[in-house]
């Protein structure tokens, strides 16, 4: 069964208006816009406006008509779902059970802890629920188990297998659909050398496993070349805080001296696999550390490598112009996963109670502005030219004939869109038109099991679309999918919005370089002693995460 089932089946790609690229050569979009419709504004920043529009109208029609997938009504038709979107009381108290379900080792348990979480004041519980938890008996076991199950089918909705081998049938099917992969390793920090080196021992599984399997697949030019080549089938997504006990962003260089022993087997598997390695991005703290040790690999190892940048981070511009100049600098190309950020909630809380200045900006529309600019500054960098010819990587079939030296590539930036927000992905687009770069230039990435419908729509549209494939146990994927729950519920949610609320595309377009305002952010702490955030989040679903990642 595939993973996405459509509701119309295109003859073939609903390609971008080529015509249109290179007739613009504006500058970057400016943060300091007035609010203004693009009637109003002057000359190439009003064509700019007006066609981002277009392509942004173009991509929503072809998603909207397709109807089924996890972010489709069906999905928020399910009972918990449902409940949760109209209680926020309710779903804060359900979404810390799920969060401590995989450690309920019985029936009782899951009913008794459902019942504690469920009975705290000021949460109105749905009358099914409220009847079953008075059951006694045969009943209550009864209660627990279907409950147990919607939870264990919402985690196989966002989690696609326990290891590499209970996932492939799904990567294959993805891949069959049109769609590459990006496999993560679920759970996060690492306590011990021990566990540091059982994950070291899983990406090493990946990678000199996947390949082989995905060489077997049919070919898709599509997703096996961009404008410069050949690119690897396999990619694979790593997480440097899983790979030492001693990530520690005031010893960098002892850090990355950790961190080296267990990257350094990864990354030489890599280049004999021709396999794609993406650093992932983490909390703020390990930025710069994930910085240098992301370029000091790519000048030890010539691996085809990626890193995840956010746009949440007020640094990110800057972030952006750093690794643009040491790729100019080095002559290394590289792919930036350029994500919105998947710890908002974190970052303002844990400023507040230290009284240290906000590292992420604390609306929306600024971060989708931050994300706007960003995109122009990687596409600035991004090579026009043709890598040199015989490139010899084994990325069209996933062979283990080593990857390309940088020798024979040319420097730069590729760029690799991290949103489900249609607004930008269509700057993005109108900006490779600008600069007269092909569509495939650009590659979007997509959290499984979300946005399913958008990612039909960029089938359609004839992009490469890749999908970022979440692979681990109940425990530690649990974190994640209270994540993806807590996206999928938001009331800023663009998905949500987009798909569900069917709200007005002029909306859901609208420029964040127009907007102004927003609700201050404020923290407060309740009386179970649980910091809360007010005001306007911009965790929402038009972000990929980067933590877990991107």
């Amino acid at each position: 069964m595939a993973f996405f089932g459509r509701k119309t089946k295109q003859s073939g790609p609903v390609a971008i208006d080529a015509s249109r690229a290179g007739s613009n050569s504006s500058s970057p979009l400016s943060a300091s816009r007035t609010a203004a419709s693009p009637a109003t504004l002057s000359g190439a920043r009003a064509a700019d406006e007006a066609r981002i529009l277009e392509i942004g109208e173009r991509m929503l029609s072809l998603a909207r008509a397709h109807k089924t997938g996890v972010l489709s009504a069906k999905f928020y038709s399910d009972a918990l779902m449902n409940w949760s979107m109209k209680d926020p009381n309710f779903k804060v108290q359900l979404f810390r059970f799920v969060d401590a379900f995989p450690m309920l080792k019985s029936s009782d348990d899951v009913f008794d802890h459902l019942q504690d979480y469920l009975s705290q004041p000021g949460v109105t519980v749905p009358g099914p629920i409220e009847l079953a938890l008075k059951a006694g008996g045969i009943a209550k076991g009864l209660a627990a188990g279907q409950i147990s199950k919607q939870i264990t089918g919402m985690a196989s909705k966002f989690i696609a297998g326990t290891d590499a081998a209970s996932a492939l049938s799904n990567l294959k099917e993805l891949w069959n659909d049109g769609i590459a992969f990006s496999v993560d390793l679920l759970g996060e920090t690492c306590l011990s050398d021990d566990e540091a080196d059982h994950y070291r021992d899983k990406y090493l599984d990946l990678i000199n496993n996947l390949p082989a399997k995905a060489a077997e697949w049919k070919a898709n030019p599509r997703l096996e070349t961009d404008h410069l080549g050949p690119i690897p089938r396999t990619n694979v997504s790593i997480k440097i805080s899983s790979l030492s006990a001693r990530c520690d962003p005031i010893d960098t260089k002892g850090s990355i001296r950790n961190l080296m022993t267990r990257l350094g087997p990864i990354l030489e598997a890599a280049v004999k696999r021709g396999v794609f390695v993406n650093f992932d991005m983490e909390q703020f703290a390990l930025k710069d550390l994930t910085l240098e040790l992301f370029m000091r690999c790519c000048e030890e190892y010539p691996f085809q490598a990626g890193l995840a940048m956010q746009a949440y981070l007020k640094s990110g511009e800057a972030d952006a112009r750093r690794i643009c100049e040491w790729s100019a600098k080095k002559g290394r190309l590289v792919s930036v996963r350029l994500v919105k950020g998947a710890y908002w909630d974190y970052h303002v809380i844990h400023a507040e109670q230290m009284g240290w200045p906000c590292p992420v900006w604390t609306t929306k529309h600024e971060t989708d502005a931050c994300f706007e600019r960003m995109v122009e500054i990687f596409l600035d960098a991004c090579p026009k030219g043709e890598a040199t010819k015989g490139r010899s990587d084994g990325a069209t079939k996933g062979e283990s004939s080593g990857a390309a030296s940088s020798s024979q590539l040319p420097s730069g930036i590729k760029l690799a869109l991290g949103s489900h927000n249609v607004r930008s992905i269509a700057a993005a687009l109108a900006g490779l038109e600008r600069r007269g770069l092909p569509q495939s230039a650009l590659e979007l990435q997509m959290l499984h099991g979300m946005a399913d419908q958008l990612k039909y729509a960029a089938v359609d549209m004839g992009l490469r679309i890749r999908e970022y494939v979440p692979v681990g146990e109940m425990i530690p994927g649990m974190a994640y999918l209270v994540r993806r729950l807590l996206e999928n519920t938001s009331n800023e949610s663009w998905l949500k919005a987009g798909f569900l609320d069917n709200a007005d595309p002029a909306a859901l377009l609208a420029s964040p370089h127009q907007l102004t305002g927003g609700t201050p952010v404020s923290v407060s702490t309740g009386s179970n002693g649980v910091a809360h955030v007010h005001g306007t989040s911009v965790t929402n679903s038009s972000q990929i995460n980067e933590g877990l990642s991107s």
